[in-house]
């Protein structure tokens, strides 16, 4: 492949959203998506989120943000990915056995 045929995904998983975004070789932003994360208040000053959310969010965003570019999915040659949420024990299945507790 040629550089200029390729593409690169970013992800930024924060306390609120998943925002993904397609940027060319230059770093040129050709796409953003943003996705809600929905956080649950059970108890006072006990703030929660599901694991499962989190990464359908991902899931989403990434897709949409691939899809607004209007790139061939083949040409993303990398991702990068950060995320602020708390680690979640899985079970044998890789289940989540709790929920992401976060830090607000």
């Amino acid at each position: 492949k040629r550089m200029s045929d390729a593409f690169y995904v970013g992800v930024d998983v924060g306390t609120s959203s998943v925002r993904a975004c397609v940027a060319d070789v230059d770093g040129k932003i050709l796409s953003v998506n943003v996705k809600d994360i929905t956080i649950w208040n059970p108890s006072l000053e006990h703030y929660q989120q599901s694991s499962d959310d989190i990464w359908e969010a991902v899931i989403y965003t990434v897709k949409a943000a691939v899809s607004e570019a209007k790139v061939n999915p083949e040409s993303i040659m990398g991702i990068g990915f950060d995320a602020t949420c708390s680690m979640v024990v899985l079970d044998s299945k890789f289940k989540p056995l709790t929920v992401s507790l976060t830090g607000l």
